[in-house]
């Protein structure tokens, strides 16, 4: 595999990462039903909430990329009083188990150190997740049962130092 390149998300860009975004969104989030993800696209996180965000300087993104193509991202959605919230991270199925995940959060761990983050809190409702999160030093602080879609959503945070 070629060298993976971990850097914010330029503008430039936008649209070739939100096509990256929706195509992992649609192949992964299995238990969610087709419409609750097709309102993500063009509601909750369409391509002007996610220009929105980089033009006021409020949503962090960094994106794992090969040469010249996009194959992960991650970023904080929320940050107030010290605490980012990781609202999505994604890797293209064909790059997963290859530590380009691992190597986000790592990314996305300096940037909130460098920022004044002390912690970071995520929730994840896909239970096979929960080894890669730890496996990252994050920790389960609590499950939420019968939460979005009925799903139980499991909530991990990790304090920085």
């Amino acid at each position: 595999m070629d060298k993976v390149i971990i850097e914010r998300l330029n503008i430039s860009e936008l649209t070739k990462f939100f096509n990256l975004y929706k195509s992992i969104a649609t192949t992964d989030f299995k238990l969610w039903d087709p419409a609750s993800k097709e309102k993500w696209f063009t509601d909750d996180y369409s391509i002007d909430y996610w220009k929105q965000g980089i033009i006021e300087n409020k949503l962090p993104i960094l994106v794992a990329r090969i040469g010249e193509k996009l194959v992960g991202y991650v970023m904080l959605e929320v940050i107030n009083f010290g605490v980012g919230y990781l609202g999505w991270i994604g890797i293209l199925k064909d790059y997963q188990n290859k530590q380009i995940g691992s190597s986000l959060l790592g990314a996305i761990e300096e940037w909130c150190r460098g920022n004044g983050i002390h912690k970071i809190e995520l929730e994840t409702q896909e239970k096979e997740l929960k080894h890669f999160y730890e496996m990252n030093g994050f920790v389960l602080e609590g499950v939420k049962k019968n939460s979005w879609q009925h799903l139980d959503n499991y909530m991990f945070g990790k304090e920085l130092s």
